[in-house]
């Protein structure tokens, strides 16, 4: 494949923190090319994007900048409605960061803490790497906890395997909150010649208890001297509500490679080059397939705060909701020249998909008799695209388009793509378009749920989606400006009653943003600015500005064998109608009561890093302790936690 492309981890603009030595072999050289007795050290690793099409150089996430925020959800958005804890339901206050609805809906609002298919990573490395992290806060019954493992290695030059543990878990600093989500997973890609093959299976699991926000909002915004521990929420100990979620996860891939290979030329840095080869044409095939299950257990229910309790007032129910997928596709692609840089490579392709749903189906309140059954939705769909992504052209681009032209879903489609035009031929400099079309039936959640605090049978219309985003970046000024629109017909959203309803009107959602990161001297000031409009703020309310300011001071110490940093991160954004939570569908729901925002919160924080260790310590929510402004909810009913100490290690090692 001739492809090349480097994305950097964690900070936008943040080079001088690359970790060149390791990351110095992101070339798309042949595993061929590593054989012989004088063998370097390097690690490559990449994704294949678009279902194998092409790869893409993605380096393994090394970098001591922003390691001190370890909360999955603030890496993937700078402002976010959630629980408070650690780790909780969630949704992005930024519109354009929201998470897409998933397959199995009621993953939707936890998707940070899952790790599926296109999250993992393709390796090859000539020595072992293991690298563990261990981040923790908080006293006995109040702790959050974040441990991970990932070890990968290769058995001979052309196959890598890999297995990888990851935890996340918190007690809740207010009542009956504790919550864990984890995934173990096992991965292996091989590629000798013309075989490509990658292989991933893992399970994510979660356990949620659920305390439906505090009683007394009083007690926040008034700033009383209660512990929070001790603050009446709704549902505690005696209730004992939770959310429980398991996903299961296989993925097989396998590329053959046609035509002559062509001997190409790639730089792997500045100094050297890597000889590699690419192909006229392959043949691609996946093969996922996925489980999902979704349990809402309740062992006494509160009737205060339910309105509606339809099918059981006894102890121990629960709702229950579990679905399969089986994803089946095949592509043929034509890749692009090795000689005439702007000839695009083009694929075109199949892709069938079923869908089967077991669930509570009906239940009829004079007889009280409750109906189980499975729903089964299939597809048939036509792919292709276009795509050059030549790191030697200027100009860039990839697109792609999905109709279902049978089953279900027929009709459906989906056209994404991008275009980016280097500014300066070392592409410091450059403008890049982002646009999506689709027309999508609502997800069969939305269309029909029987649970025993919420039913609903509905009959939505298909949704249509078209967002275009535009954006300028330059990397040497570390600068990046963009603009956003986003045009819904037929929104789909969930009202004050938290039932699921849709508009006629079209929701336009404006957004504009920069990022720009100052420097002087050691002294470095990171800023991200959004600004947003939405124009049915009755269905979609939005704060008009969100901050991130992470602000630090840098240096190397003992003859550069520590590397040092000392800051403070700020978050802020202004007042709006953030949502509700419902615990019993995992639900966040329209609320026109309460404003939150106007608040900031403000984290100081120590990192060191010392050859391949990163260390930190980190003190969260500072301004807690002066209590002078008492807003600090993360959502409507929900404060976020209270001041706590935090810290952690970072380890990487190479054998």
């Amino acid at each position: 494949m001739l492809s090349y492309t480097i994305c950097f981890a964690q900070s936008d603009f943040n080079t001088d923190n690359i970790d060149n030595e390791n990351n110095s072999d992101a070339s798309n050289s042949d595993q061929d090319s590593i054989q012989g007795p004088e063998i370097p050290h390097f690690r490559h690793t990449w994704k294949w994007m678009n279902g194998g099409v092409y790869l893409q150089n993605i380096p393994l996430d090394t970098l001591m900048n922003g390691i001190q925020n370890f909360n999955p959800i603030f890496k993937k958005s700078i402002s976010n409605t959630y629980l408070g804890n650690f780790p909780s339901p969630y949704e992005s206050n930024i519109f354009m960061d929201r998470n897409n609805v998933q397959d199995f809906y009621p993953l939707t609002y936890i998707r940070a803490y899952l790790f599926l298919p296109e999250d993992a990573l393709n390796y090859n490395t000539t020595t072992p790497l293991t690298q563990l992290k261990y981040f923790t806060g908080g006293g006995k019954g109040q702790a959050e906890n974040l441990l991970s493992v990932l070890h990968v290695q290769n058995i001979n030059p052309f196959w890598n395997v890999g297995i990888r543990y990851h935890l996340l878990s918190g007690d809740g600093r207010y009542a009956h909150q504790k919550s864990t989500a984890y995934n173990f997973s096992f991965f292996s890609n091989y590629e000798r010649e013309r075989t490509v093959l990658s292989f991933f299976i893992n399970q994510n699991n979660g356990d949620f208890l659920e305390n439906g926000g505090i009683k007394e909002r009083a007690e926040i915004t008034d700033s009383t001297e209660i512990d929070s521990e001790n603050m009446p929420v709704w549902l505690n100990e005696y209730h004992e509500a939770q959310n429980v979620y398991r996903n299961t996860n296989f993925n097989f891939q396998a590329q053959y490679n046609l035509g002559n290979p062509k001997e190409i030329i790639v730089g792997t840095d500045s100094l050297s080059m890597d000889t590699s080869y690419t192909y006229a044409a392959k043949a691609v095939f996946n093969f996922k397939a996925e489980g999902n299950e979704h349990k809402y257990k309740e062992k006494t229910i509160n009737h205060d705060f339910y309105p509606n309790t339809y099918i059981d007032s006894l102890p121990y129910t629960y709702d229950k909701v579990a679905n399969q997928i089986y994803d089946l596709s095949a592509k043929f692609v034509l890749n692009e020249h090795p000689t005439y840089k702007y000839l695009p490579g083009v694929y075109l392709g199949l892709n069938y998909k079923q869908e089967i749903y077991n669930q509570r189906t009906a239940y009829d309140t004079t007889t009280h008799i409750q109906s189980f059954g499975k729903t089964n939705y299939t597809g048939m769909h036509l792919t292709a695209g276009l795509f050059n992504i030549d790191t030697s052209a200027l100009l860039n681009y990839d697109l792609s388009a999905k109709l279902c032209v049978l089953g279900h879903y027929v009709g459906n489609f989906n056209i994404d793509g991008y275009i980016i035009q280097a500014l300066r031929k070392d592409k410091s400099s450059l403008l890049r378009a982002d646009a999506t079309i689709k027309l999508q039936s609502p997800t069969p959640f939305l269309d029909h749920y029987v649970g025993n605090h919420n039913i609903w049978d509905n009959d939505f219309k298909s949704i249509k989606t078209i967002q275009v985003e535009g954006r300028y970046i330059n990397t040497r000024l570390r600068t990046e400006l963009g603009v956003g629109i986003s045009n819904t017909f037929s929104y789909i959203y969930f009202d004050t009653i938290a039932a699921p309803q849709q508009t006629s009107k079209t929701l336009m959602v404006f957004t504009a943003w920069a990022k720009q990161h100052f420097r002087a001297g050691n002294f470095h000031f990171d800023q991200k600015v959004y600004f947003q409009k939405s124009t049915q703020e009755d269905i979609v309310s939005l704060p008009a500005f969100s901050v991130y300011s992470h602000n630090y001071y840098q240096n190397h110490l003992f003859k550069k064998a520590l590397e040092l940093q000392i800051g403070v991160d700020l978050f802020y954004n202004t007042e709006f109608y953030a949502d509700n939570y419902m615990p019993s569908i995992m639900q966040f729901y329209n609320q026109r009561e309460f404003k939150i925002g106007n608040y900031p919160k403000v984290d100081v924080f120590l990192n060191l890093k010392i050859q391949t260790a990163i260390i930190f310590a980190k003190y969260e929510h500072l301004n807690y302790l002066l209590k002078r402004n008492g807003n600090y909810f993360s959502a409507s009913d929900y404060p976020i936690n209270p001041a706590i100490f935090k810290f952690g290690i970072q380890w990487n090692f190479f054998d």
